[in-house]
């Protein structure tokens, strides 16, 4: 049997950076499906069903919107 690699200090966690990068997504102003999405996401969380709270934050990251501004 080998011997474990041992290191001298206890590993480098960073607190919610990982929840932030994950999680975090910022829907459009007026937009029900970014609403939908958002509502899928917080109640994801609370039954601690992190692939969907994942799923629904990458989908309103990912959900287009027209360009204002462009005709």
């Amino acid at each position: 049997m080998t011997t474990p690699f041992k290191y001298p200090q206890p590993p480098v966690e960073l607190p919610g950076a990982v929840e932030a990068f994950l999680y975090d997504c910022a829907p459009a102003d007026g937009c029900g499906v970014c609403a939908a999405l958002v509502r899928e996401l917080e109640e994801a969380k609370k039954a601690n069903m992190w692939s969907g709270a994942y799923n629904a934050a990458a989908e309103v990251r990912n959900h287009p919107h027209a360009k204002r501004g462009r005709r």
